[in-house]
């Protein structure tokens, strides 16, 4: 008989199992990079802990927490992740005491939003969690058209003839450009929500928004003409629009200070090509807001998908566009300069979960944000200061910058792995010991009416489809780039010639008629059970798992061929990993019991833990940098490649800006 009162995910068994799927999934995630790579963390550790919580409402929702835990994972990947971990390693203790504590932001805003994603799963009643997914599918179709059309914006916006615009190098010449951030993503994930309120409303007033959005367009064109005409527009202009960088720097390209015509401003690149638009774009951004501020109903929780693509906008606005007028002469408020400023619009959708989770008697949720930002900061630092700790032996910067013969093999390890993993299981145990204390508190989540099986079937294929094709694909141009080829660029196909397709095709072709195929089985499923998918939800989930995680570890083998000795650290450590893993989650205990049953314990408080938290974020932060500094004799941890100073006459933003021609960094 199972004992209600004993907390599942406090067995050591079950901990270093979560531990383990957020350490591979998280080692793996820097071969596939960004926000979908990040989603594959989240996906395994929020699978784990619901199907070990033996709870029989979590385990219902094992496909949802998934899904969910997996979005808020990948809100990270968006964040600039090496350069705070560069400040660390500087030498120079101002520095390395601001790269802890921006370590730890970043750490504790990518846990967090994870963890709040699968709290929400686990313990919205039926009928909230049914009706987040209609807004939700509003948001994503948002960010499809995005994807869409963001290159054919961009190049119909582009000026200049000369220009090299890319994906990489040459990111920054793109006239959407704006401080390398995905602002245009959360732009459309306004406009996404914005039309869910519509429809939702029947389009009810729907005549005064055009109306609103050309008064606005109008008022905002007449402002900009007439600071023009009065002379007040280039006083107007100078104030809110800065060049990012330190004009008193010299150039070593050129021996001469930075041109500032040449250097990026605070504002989007198009801002600078057409400035007579200026004006009365703003204004119909402006009449738009205006309308849904009105009229807006953000029924079914929309509103939470407004407070976060809102939170963001409003955030980055607020620190590094206009906190960087303020502020130049430190680089201006930005936590990587010359990086992205992600971070900070991260941390506006943050406070928006905070805030309308909060607001809307979500508070388990609330709590769960809390705990996985102070424990996720907790586990991104310590890992990192650990794995400083094990580069000691032999380090290059110890010995004049030669490392000595013995300790060779041994610091020719690759210590970016090493790092990654190691913050995985320090996440995963941030993750499953948040979401303990929310197991304790969290009542039975399964009242109201029973919530319609195309839910799960839509969270299980996008988990097991959508979100590892967004990986898996990019393999095609490994493949297919490599010295030696590994496949062809274009194959016919078998006994019709005249069928020539690219390999990118022949893979979509083949990934999406094995989704499908699945598909089918989950309709069938629901309308008479499988045995394949018959066992129990624990059971269900287990089987979610274990496919999500092979399919991510043999992707990232075949992403890593042709393999080679340094490649141990990573897809041999991973995949020992991913075995134990396995075998962990085949084998533990999966009854479950009901939730009626559990003594639930009073909710904390949550100011008590924000002023303990920060207090000794503050302090332990301080002791990190104090340490490492004397482990390393004040030296750097690492070359000056990777070890980066914010502050001082060599900080990176003064001595290597981002120019409007040149290569991005």
């Amino acid at each position: 008989m199972y004992n209600a009162d004993a907390n599942p995910l406090r067995t050591p068994l079950v901990l270093l199992l979560v531990a383990l799927s957020v350490s591979v999934g998280w080692g793996i995630r820097g071969q596939f990079g960004h926000e979908a790579g990040a989603m594959i963390p989240g996906a395994l550790g929020a699978i784990a802990i619901a199907a070990c919580s033996r709870r029989e409402d979590w385990q219902k929702r094992i496909p949802h927490a998934a899904l969910l835990g997996g979005i808020g994972f990948g809100f990270g990947g968006s964040i600039s992740y090496m350069y705070p971990i560069s400040f660390t390693m500087s030498g120079h203790f101002p520095t390395m005491y601001y790269g802890f504590l921006t370590t730890f932001l970043e750490g504790g805003l990518w846990c967090a939003l994870g963890v709040a994603g699968t709290a929400l799963a686990l313990t919205a009643d039926n009928d909230r969690l049914t009706r987040l997914y209609r807004p939700m599918l509003f948001l994503i179709s948002a960010i499809i058209l995005k994807n869409a059309f963001y290159d054919s914006i961009a190049h119909w916006l582009d000026t200049d003839p000369a220009s090299k615009m890319d994906d990489t190098w040459h990111r920054q010449e793109n006239p959407l450009y704006w401080f390398d951030s995905d602002w245009f993503a959360a732009l459309f994930g306004v406009l996404g929500v914005c039309a869910y309120d519509l429809w939702d409303r029947r389009f009810a007033r729907g005549w005064v928004l055009p109306l609103l959005i050309l008064l606005g367009a109008f008022g905002g064109g007449f402002i900009q003409y007439a600071l023009d005409v009065t002379g007040h527009l280039d006083g107007v202009v100078n104030f809110l629009v800065v060049p990012q960088g330190d004009l008193s720097a010299i150039d070593p390209a050129t021996g001469q200070p930075f041109d500032p015509v040449n250097l990026m401003t605070n504002w989007p690149q198009f801002f600078g090509d057409y400035p007579q638009h200026v004006g009365w774009l703003i204004g119909a951004f402006i009449g738009f807001g205006i309308y849904f501020a009105v009229l807006g109903q953000w029924r079914n929780g929309s509103g939470l998908f407004l407070y976060m693509s809102l939170g963001w906008l409003i955030s980055f606005l607020v620190m590094p566009v206009f906190g960087s007028i303020f502020m130049m002469g430190y680089g201006g408020f930005r936590m990587t300069p010359p990086r992205s400023d992600d971070w900070a619009g991260i941390v506006g959708v943050y406070l928006g979960v905070c805030l309308w989770t909060w607001r809307n008697n979500h508070k388990l949720v609330t709590l769960a944000a809390t705990l996985g930002f102070l424990l996720g900061g907790l586990a991104f630092t310590t890992a990192h200061i650990l794995r400083c700790f094990a580069m000691i032996p032999g380090n290059a910067q110890r010995f004049d910058g030669v490392v000595p013969d013995f300790w060779k093999h041994y610091q020719g390890v690759n210590w970016h792995s090493v790092m990654e993993q190691s913050q995985g299981f320090c996440l995963g145990l941030a993750m499953v010991i948040a979401l303990g204390v929310v197991w304790r508190s969290a009542p039975p989540c399964a009242s109201g009416e029973r919530m319609p099986k195309w839910t799960s079937v839509f969270s299980a294929i996008f988990v097991m489809f959508v979100l590892t094709w967004l990986n898996v694909v990019k393999n095609v141009d490994t493949w297919i780039e490599a010295a030696a080829p590994l496949v062809p660029v274009s194959m016919k196909a078998p006994l019709l010639g005249f069928i020539e397709l690219d390999a990118l095709t022949w893979f979509n072709i083949s990934w999406w008629f094995a989704a499908a195929a699945f598909l089918y089985v989950f309709i069938v499923h629901t309308r008479r059970p499988l045995p394949l998918l018959s066992s129990s939800d624990a059971g269900n989930g287990h089987l979610l798992h274990v496919f999500v995680l092979w399919v991510y570890v043999l992707a990232n083998f075949m992403r890593a061929l042709p393999f080679s000795e340094g490649r141990l650290i990573t897809e041999w450590v991973v995949f020992m990993n991913a075995c134990l893993a396995t075998a962990l989650i085949a084998t533990l205990p999966t009854a479950s019991f009901d939730p009626l049953s559990l003594s639930l314990r009073p909710l904390p408080r949550l100011r008590p833990i924000w002023v303990r938290g920060l207090a000794a974020t503050i302090v332990l932060m301080f002791a990190y940098a104090l340490i490492l500094k004397v482990a390393y004799g004040g030296a750097a941890v690492h070359d000056s490649k990777y070890a980066h100073r914010r502050f001082g006459p060599d900080a990176i933003w003064r001595t290597q800006p981002i120019l409007k021609h040149g290569e991005h960094r």
